[in-house]
């Protein structure tokens, strides 16, 4: 509780009930990831070693490259309930690591390639838990709804420190046979009747990821929204070149929170600086 989830109860709560829901839901997908960010050897792919240990051979405890979900051999994939992705590579943005995410997170089905046999459709069954060093592993929109993000806390820490190293000794010993059969009864009988997965509670690691992932865009119309449902003066559309007309509703829109969704109409040119472009 107090490296995992920060002592945030909120969270704690979820964490459990998120785990109780995958083990007591075998065969379904939550749609809702869990992320955990921080320090190096704070404990947080110990914590995860345990889940994948409980799910076993349906789990897959360490994928690095997101390739191998979608590209050619990815069979391994296939009925897994359980995996952890660590510091994922081979995208060169955050924002094609988000898209990938998605579609990973939320679709139900997956399209297998394996070696020698033909292309096959399966269940995609998996959830996910993304572990980080990173303070910003991946762009988050403003509604993005599928994220539990964590700023883990360091209590304790692999380093140069013997009294830490002596505290992971003695947790590893801790992992016994009689342990797991204890912490899967925990999971199977604990009461998850009123929990609903995609009901994330927010929390301020999330709030400065969705935050750093904003777009200049993004600034000025929160900036000048008030403007915005007017009518857009010409002299703001050319603001620092930005090219409202071919990119704010590919972008704009989808980053703005429900209660600021705002459809283009037209734009009117006019020839002055007083013409506006009406939303």
């Amino acid at each position: 509780k107090e490296t995992i989830a920060a002592g945030d109860e909120r969270v704690y709560q979820y964490i459990l009930n998120w785990i109780a829901w995958m083990i007591q839901n075998p065969g379904k997908k939550s749609r809702a990831a869990i992320i955990l960010q921080g320090r190096q050897g704070i404990g947080k792919n110990r914590f995860t070693d345990v889940i994948a240990e409980l799910t076993n051979r349906y789990s897959c405890p360490n994928i690095t490259n997101i390739d191998e979900f979608t590209c050619n051999f990815n069979q391994f994939v296939e009925n897994k309930m359980f995996s952890v992705m660590n510091e994922i590579r081979n995208y060169d943005s955050k924002k094609s690591v988000a898209i990938e995410m998605k579609s990973i997170i939320s679709d139900l089905t997956i399209r297998i390639n394996e070696k020698n046999q033909p292309r096959r459709k399966a269940e995609k069954v998996m959830n996910i838990i993304y572990v980080t060093n990173a303070d910003s592993p991946l762009q988050l929109d403003t509604d993005e709804r599928r994220y539990l993000v964590c700023a883990c806390k360091t209590i304790h820490q692999v380093i140069e420190d013997h009294k830490d190293v002596e505290y992971f000794c003695e947790l590893s010993q801790s992992y016994t046979q009689e342990f797991y059969e204890n912490l899967m009864t925990f999971f199977l009988e604990r009461d998850i009747s009123q929990f609903n997965p995609t009901l994330i509670p927010m929390t301020e690691a999330k709030k400065q990821l969705i935050n750093v992932s904003r777009s200049p865009l993004d600034d000025v119309i929160n900036e000048h929204y008030d403007q915005i449902k007017q009518g857009i003066p010409i002299i703001l559309v050319n603001y620092c070149g930005i090219n409202f007309c071919s990119i704010f509703t590919q972008s704009a829109i989808f980053h703005l929170p429900t209660d600021r969704l705002i459809s283009a109409k037209g734009v009117n040119f006019g020839g002055s600086n007083s013409a506006r472009w009406h939303t």
